[in-house]
């Protein structure tokens, strides 16, 4: 090769640009999944959806607009006033707003989307103090929200720069983190993150769930923090964190742990010690009052780990140990007789070998009022021994303030008749039941729903598994005198919510779903019971906020809408994965 081939050879290679390839773009996935999932159910069902029904909106944009009351004279209005006099003397009932100052947080407290709380600062200076402090009051991050990370950046670019802003946070929720941010861009971030807790004095409550997101400094500010009473964080603790310092923390009573490495476990019976051992005399209590282990089916925590642990949680009040194949009853006895006399919360899983669904011989749980537990049932492919056997339910041990219930099966599904709900809540001496959640446990027929509802008149949340929405029909029904559809109407609940084994084109659309709830809602008419309690529905991860209002005519109008509140819908507070 001579000297000119090489002097070409080189100008080309100075020719080449990175961006010369073709641009590489995300496959995006999901997108793909989600177009053909929609489009295989508007191909195979197409024929039995007869009526395209309308999304619920979310919830109106443009809300409705509310007459002002009517003005009236004031005092210093005369009978011998002119009409032209009056007019200028008439005063609306609103200002009493402004006249008294005490009335205002009153009427302000029952907002608490953001973007009101917003418009409620620019009133005025008085206004302002009131919003900012319910705004900052409770901040979150959540990975299922839009935008999480740009949220949290934002948000702690104006904490960092305002510590009056920082003061207002009682409670901080971070469940999601950037980890993908590398370099300067962390560093930098890390460092807006400490220094915005740092002067948190007021924070009580921390959930940090993201897991390699802590590190030692920001571990420390929390741990320093005087108020903390609740944390909630990863257990992911070698080489990020050092989980002895939680016994530094002054005020701390909840201890929530998820997936615990070998580190954590290791240090953990030394922290509730500490714990158990602190100074009394600021009337706040020695010891936790509430633990929390959650695991991915781990051999981590066992029954040995429960008994070092037992003698320093006899303050406890609410217990859950989740994921944990290797506590069995024996270990969760030893933590109980401890505690049995203060405790109000349980929650556990009883696999096979762990003997937790006879939990009859447990200490007496005089305060105990909500009881949650997963169970185990083998698959049965015969249908003639779908239905649930009693053996499969848990015997319940002696709690006669028992007020909510919630029982998960997996990964069988069973059919749960009448007959043995009725011998499953005879255990129950304490009543009606006020919440009730049967996740996997499958309803067989009307029958055992109308069971459920006439032993627990005062029911007030209902989480229940069908087979299909046809289980709704009333042509479904055939051996009761009520259908399924008119026992739900009828009752008096707050909180419904019915997943379905089996797809149906009811549950493809948010506004499918709406229709068959407003069918549900309304069977009765205005005036069915349901309608006038129900105030939030729902179907899988769908859930729908009840709107009603009284037309012209006097009658209810019921709206199905999205959900836009700012709390978590009660479904996610007992769904287990």
């Amino acid at each position: 090769m001579d000297e000119q081939d090489l002097h070409h050879l080189d100008d080309q290679l100075r020719a080449i640009r990175v961006d010369d390839g073709p641009r590489l773009q995300p496959l995006r996935l999901d997108k793909m999944f989600l177009r053909a999932h929609q489009w295989r159910g508007s191909t195979s069902n197409a024929a039995d959806i007869s009526i395209q029904h309308k999304s619920p909106p979310t919830p109106p944009r443009e809300p409705p607009i509310y007459p002002l009351p009517k003005s009236y004279e004031s005092s210093s209005a005369t009978l011998g006033d002119t009409s032209a006099t009056r007019a200028t003397d008439q005063v609306s009932p609103l200002a009493a707003l402004f006249q008294y100052a005490e009335l205002v947080p009153l009427v302000l407290e029952s907002f608490d989307q953001p973007r009101d709380l917003a418009k409620i600062c620019r009133v005025c200076k008085e206004w302002c103090s009131i919003g900012r402090k319910q705004m900052y009051s409770h901040v979150w991050v959540r990975p299922w929200e839009e935008a999480p990370h740009m949220k949290l950046v934002m948000l702690f670019e104006t904490l960092h720069k305002r510590p009056e802003l920082c003061r207002l946070v009682r409670r901080l929720e971070v469940r999601f983190f950037p980890l993908a941010t590398r370099g300067e861009a962390r560093s930098e971030l890390d460092d807006r993150v400490q220094l915005a807790i740092s002067h948190m004095d007021n924070l009580t409550s921390i959930a940090w769930t993201r897991d390699k997101s802590l590190n030692s400094a920001l571990f420390a500010s929390m741990i320093r923090l005087p108020h903390l009473s609740s944390f909630e964080i990863s257990g992911h603790s070698y080489r990020y964190y050092d989980p002895a310092l939680l016994s530094a923390a002054p005020a701390l009573e909840d201890l929530r742990i998820m997936m615990p490495d070998p580190h954590l476990k290791g240090r953990l019976v030394d922290v509730l010690s500490k714990l158990s051992s602190r100074d009394n005399t600021d009337g706040k209590g020695a010891g936790l009052k509430s633990l929390g282990i959650v695991c991915q089916e781990s051999s981590l925590i066992d029954d040995n780990l429960l008994r070092a642990m037992a003698p320093y949680l006899t303050s406890l009040r609410r217990l859950t140990f989740w994921g944990c194949t290797h506590v069995t009853r024996a270990g969760i006895t030893t933590i109980l007789e401890e505690s049995s006399e203060k405790i109000e919360e349980l929650s556990l899983d009883a696999p096979p070998q762990s003997q937790l669904l006879n939990l009859t011989n447990l200490p007496e749980l005089p305060l105990l009022h909500t009881l949650s537990i997963s169970i185990t049932v083998p698959r049965r492919e015969s249908p003639e021994h779908q239905d649930t056997l009693l053996s499969d339910l848990p015997s319940l041990p002696s709690c006669p303030s028992l007020r909510s219930l919630h029982l998960t099966s997996s990964p069988g599904r069973p059919f749960l008749t009448a007959q043995v709900w009725r011998t499953f809540q005879a255990q129950m001496i304490g009543g009606s039941l006020h919440k009730l959640s049967l996740i996997g446990i499958v309803l067989k027929d009307a029958a055992a729903l109308g069971q459920i509802l006439a032993s627990n008149p005062d029911l007030d949340e209902l989480y229940l598994t069908a087979l299909h929405p046809s289980f709704f029909d009333p042509t479904f029904s055939s051996s009761v005198s009520a259908s399924a559809k008119d026992l739900l109407a009828s009752a008096q609940l707050r909180i419904v919510h019915v997943n379905f084994i089996h797809s149906s084109p009811v549950t493809t659309t948010r506004g499918s779903l709406a229709h068959f709830w407003r069918n549900i809602i309304c069977t009765q008419g205005s005036d069915s019971m349901l309608g006038a309690t129900v105030e939030q529905v729902g179907c899988g991860n769908v859930i729908l906020e009840v709107h009603k209002r009284l037309n012209s005519d006097g009658c209810r109008e019921v709206e199905l809408c999205r959900w836009s509140k700012t709390v978590v819908p009660g479904y996610f507070n007992v769904w287990r994965a």
